[in-house]
């Protein structure tokens, strides 16, 4: 019997506009080769998109890079994204993407090209899962078991309550000495760790898509400033191995951004705040991210006092 973690992970949802035969026509090549297949007439499938004959989409771009990262956390690789080729996009309000790209190992001296598949689960947020991250030569050896299907909602599930549910509060300063939690980055480790600049650049372009696709220089200007890893590792040594846990929460100030969406000073010199969840499981990486301000933390203390008056009024209401 699967367990209730394994269900979380592999729900998928198939959905009513797409018949069988447009299943079997993409489940043949995975979602990623489907030029010259035909389908069903508004069925909102699969479009195909060369990326030769059209401008630059930084989201697009980062969900590559995604699929990249999860690729050499696994297996110890350093292949970085030259360019991207075509991808294939269901036309839904949170879609799949079924990218083929080209990318590079400085390292290995090697050229590979990689096929990526993402899946978002929440629009206009970053809530995305990365299933496929394998070179094409080895689509045969390495995929996700289970049938096709065009969009699903599966994702990466943690044993562990830190990294389930809705994300974390910032922490207050005496809970960031705690060094068995969290890991403060260096300046240097800020600097070379190329995933926490993906990580919030994959949040800044799901919030606001509409940079994403038509102003590629609107994070040129980005500055991290401080970065925290929470983990449930302990006192794992040396703590910068604590970078490489399959969980995390990623705690990130930064400025450089001239307005975000939310109600806060506009300026490119105000220091503002995002928190990103990591979880990888087996097969998959999911991300989960928003900004975070002090107002979230006045709307929720103003929500739980307001639930906490409607519970008192209700039990005043019972007795009477």
């Amino acid at each position: 019997m699967a367990t209730e973690v394994e269900k979380k992970t592999t729900e998928v949802v198939r959905s009513e506009y797409f018949t069988e035969e447009d299943y079997e026509a993409w489940g043949g090549p995975a979602g990623f080769d489907i030029e010259g297949i035909p389908t069903t007439p508004f069925s909102g499938g699969l479009m195909a998109y060369n990326c030769n004959l059209m401008p630059q989409n930084l989201l697009v771009k980062h969900y590559a890079m995604l699929g990249l990262h999860r690729y050499n956390m696994s297996e110890g690789t350093s292949f970085e994204l030259d360019r991207l080729i075509k991808f294939n996009k269901s036309q839904n309000a949170v879609s799949s993407y079924y990218m083929t790209l080209l990318a590079y190992d400085p390292s290995l001296c090697q050229e590979e090209t990689f096929q990526v598949r993402t899946d978002e689960r929440k629009i206009n947020r970053l809530h995305v899962t990365c299933s496929v991250a394998r070179p094409k030569d080895k689509k045969d050896e390495v995929s996700t078991k289970g049938p096709f299907v065009p969009h699903f909602y599966r994702c990466a599930v943690s044993g562990s309550s830190l990294f389930n549910g809705e994300l974390p509060d910032w922490p207050s300063d005496d809970a960031l000495n705690d060094t068995n939690r969290f890991y403060m980055l260096n300046s240097s480790e800020r600097q070379s760790t190329d995933w926490i600049h993906l990580y919030l650049e994959l949040l800044l372009c799901a919030n606001d898509r509409g940079s994403a696709q038509v102003r590629p220089d609107f994070m040129t200007d980005l500055q991290i400033l401080k970065v925290a890893i929470e983990t449930d590792i302990g006192d794992m040594k040396p703590l910068n191995e604590r970078l490489k846990a399959n969980c995390a929460n990623v705690y990130i100030t930064f400025k450089g951004l001239d307005t975000v969406p939310l109600n806060d000073e506009i300026g490119e010199h105000v220091e503002r705040k995002a928190i990103v969840r990591r979880v990888i499981g087996p097969g998959f990486l999911t991300l989960v991210g928003k900004h975070w301000s002090g107002k979230n933390a006045e709307k929720r203390s103003v929500t739980l006092m307001s639930g906490e008056k409607a519970q008192r009024s209700r039990k005043r209401y019972r007795f009477v």
